[in-house]
């Protein structure tokens, strides 16, 4: 979190103030929109109470980190996913454990002993990244950032999927359960909003961020709260839709190549990321590298 976070400066935070209408759609789009569906399908599939407390805890948390990366890699808005994503990581601090609570009840889940956790995970991070953007040592960092991001993603994929590796092989029904929620919730709602922004006449960039920022959730962060609170059954939800929102960028990469700037006959993804490294979480998702060349 804090060398995913060390990317978002200090004048990207201050920035919400000034531009409050972002943060409003940010949380429409991944809270009420990409949460609400989340929520909605797991009452209605589900009959299982772990499972259903797992999505509540995706739902509550704030948007994956990898947006900002991600946004650029498809030509989308960086700035209004700047914003949207500093701004609703300072909003899981109060929503967080708000939804939690109401959805799950005070028996399972101790609001006190949440919001110290969730200041352990977010805040503690975050903190220490405006420290180090304070002592200069940003660009230092970024030296060695991206590897170091690697190994931190790839540590908690594995831990993440591995432990629930159980529900893969001998679970079918719950896995294809979940599955169906994790692709709804990603290529289905995905795609509507993309559309449904196009016809609206949102420029292409930002008809791109407002897809992304509706699709994605900090899986990890919900993964260790899960584990944490409502044991190891409830973060099943959370590898699946780990996969499923790699899985789901590939296909995005695959949609917009014809009709985006972003790929060029003479240049390669990796390339063109290359002159990014920024932001580096996006060397996190190796798989990323599929995305093809324009024809």
């Amino acid at each position: 979190m804090t060398l995913s976070t060390i990317n978002i400066t200090n004048r990207d935070i201050a920035s919400i103030i000034r531009n409050p209408r972002t943060l409003l759609v940010s949380l429409l789009l991944n809270y009420v929109i990409l949460s609400g569906v989340m929520l909605l399908m797991a009452k209605f599939i589900l009959n299982d109470g772990e499972l259903w407390a797992g999505f509540v805890t995706i739902a509550a948390m704030p948007p994956a980190t990898s947006i900002v990366p991600f946004t650029y890699m498809l030509g989308g808005d960086i700035v209004f996913s700047l914003i949207g994503v500093a701004g609703l990581y300072l909003v899981a601090i109060a929503l967080a454990p708000a939804m939690m609570v109401l959805s799950l009840g005070v028996d399972l889940v101790n609001p006190v002993k949440l919001l110290v956790t969730l200041l352990y995970l977010i805040i503690i991070p975050v903190a220490v990244s405006r420290l180090l953007l304070f002592k200069g040592l940003r660009e230092a960092i970024t030296k060695w950032q991206d590897t170091a991001v690697t190994w931190c993603y790839f540590t908690a994929a594995y831990i993440i999927i591995g432990s629930n590796q159980q529900f893969f092989f001998e679970q079918a029904g719950v896995l294809l359960r979940v599955l169906a929620i994790a692709l709804t919730v990603t290529f289905v709602v995905g795609q509507l909003i993309f559309l449904t922004a196009r016809k609206l006449h949102i420029d292409w960039s930002r008809s791109i961020t407002f897809s992304v920022m509706a699709t994605r959730k900090n899986t990890s962060l919900a993964s260790a709260i899960a584990i944490a609170f409502l044991g190891q059954r409830a973060s099943f939800p959370a590898a699946i839709y780990t996969i499923v929102q790699i899985v789901y960028l590939v296909w995005q990469g695959f949609y917009l190549k014809k009709r985006t700037c972003l790929f060029s006959s003479d240049l390669n993804p990796s390339d063109l990321l290359n002159q990014f490294s920024i932001y580096g979480e996006y060397r996190a998702y190796p798989i990323v590298f599929l995305l093809p060349k324009a024809t």
